[in-house]
């Protein structure tokens, strides 16, 4: 039996093939491949026999879509395929990986055996599978996850779901998969959990790549009620990051985490600011400070939010006629 497993929730056909295919490239294939159809309106299988005599491999569709409404239960109903593999690598049906993942995950575990999580640096491509000119800040040898944090929570580190590897009885020791709306922040928590012992360690001579295309729910900034259940996710993980501040899980300056998470909140709010009405900007930003027992006065940010929202309803349509 294998150590590590590679596991996909499938439901998109677009790019299956092509990230089985970087699977079954691997140089080294000692693993097995699980892929669990959520329920697919797409022939998922059609795609997926091809491979079953080019790696170690278990398909299972289920009878019922769960990643519409419950995007975690979904990942840990896939996860719980996963038979005597002590290692998880939660993968995607539309990113990448280079040929030799597996066996410098392999060499690294080997040189650490203590670590409990470990991580590829990221590529990103676009819907062709192109490289794209944006560059991702390579993580260091060793992350902690202190460090970590403060960097997601500015323009630093991206950091997704499909460039992990995880210790199976750790992560089930640690209750799993934080859970938020549509799995928003839910990997950011969790690698948090799963680095508290010894930090984040990075798989060097290899990487992942990651596309960017229409079917991203991270693409998805203009549909309100998306918007504003990202949002609401947000308020639940800065809740959360604080809870864990409080119980020394995280060994950060609460002020410090505070003004982090505020900021990170505002940008948020900024970018799909044009989307959201004047009303659910009065009420969102206290109800995120009240998560973390802010006792700052609400008016500022409110005034700020509310002003950017008025500039931008008048000046986009003004701007749009110079440049039409």
């Amino acid at each position: 039996m294998s150590r590590l497993a590679i596991v996909i929730p499938a439901f998109k056909k677009h790019f299956l093939y092509d990230s089985l295919e970087s699977i079954a490239n691997q140089t080294n294939k000692d693993f097995t491949l699980y892929i669990g159809d959520d329920c697919s309106p797409d022939d998922l299988y059609s795609i997926v026999k091809d491979f079953r005599t080019r790696v170690s491999l278990t398909y299972k569709r289920f009878d019922n879509n769960l990643g519409g409404t419950d995007l975690v239960a979904q990942w840990e109903r896939c996860i719980d395929l996963v038979r005597d593999e002590e290692w998880i690598w939660m993968f995607s049906d539309d990113d990448l990986m280079s040929p030799t993942c597996v066996e410098n995950f392999y060499r690294s575990l080997d040189q650490f055996p203590d670590f409990d999580l470990f991580h590829f640096n990221v590529s990103k491509i676009d819907g062709s599978g192109k490289l794209t000119n944006v560059q991702f800040q390579q993580f260091p040898e060793v992350l902690q996850i202190e460090e970590f944090l403060f960097n997601k929570l500015q323009p630093g580190y991206y950091s997704t779901v499909v460039e992990y590897i995880f210790r199976k009885t750790y992560f089930f020791n640690k209750g799993r998969f934080e859970k938020f709306d549509l799995a928003w922040c839910s990997d950011d928590a969790t690698w948090i959990k799963l680095g508290k012992r010894k930090g984040i360690r990075t798989i060097e001579g290899s990487r992942v790549f990651w596309r960017e295309s229409e079917y991203n729910i991270s693409t998805i900034i203009m549909d309100r009620n998306i918007l504003k259940r990202k949002l609401s996710a947000q308020i639940d993980y800065a809740n959360w990051l604080y809870r864990h501040a409080v119980d020394k899980n995280i060994y950060v300056n609460f002020t410090t985490l505070r003004e982090k998470l505020r900021d990170w909140f505002l940008r948020s709010l900024k970018f799909g600011i044009k989307s959201l009405p004047f009303s659910y900007l009065l009420a969102i930003l206290p109800r995120f400070d009240r998560a973390m027992d802010c006792r700052k006065p609400l008016g500022s940010g409110v005034s700020y939010l509310l002003f950017y929202k008025a500039y931008r309803s008048l000046a986009d349509p003004v701007r749009g006629l110079f440049l039409s």
